[in-house]
């Protein structure tokens, strides 16, 4: 079963949880157990991934807020 990352609407609580596809849309936040969770968009990772490689762009760092390289490349 994979790990998926949630957010509470209720009060803000971040967690992860090993639950399966089918199970996602009944999970509570497991800090005030709330119902309403939306799941976060997770970066994938496995051991033999490489920053540079060509199936995983580099994103811009902090300091490129809107300069006029952004998108370009």
């Amino acid at each position: 079963m994979p790990f998926f990352d949630f957010k509470c609407e209720k009060c803000g609580h971040q967690f992860n949880l090993r639950v399966s596809n089918e199970e996602k849309s009944r999970v509570k936040c497991e800090k005030c157990g709330h119902p309403k969770v939306v799941q976060l968009l997770s970066p994938f990772f496995s051991p033999g991934s490489k920053a540079s490689s060509p199936i995983s762009p580099r994103l811009p760092g902090p300091g490129c807020d809107g300069c006029g390289n952004a998108g370009m490349g």
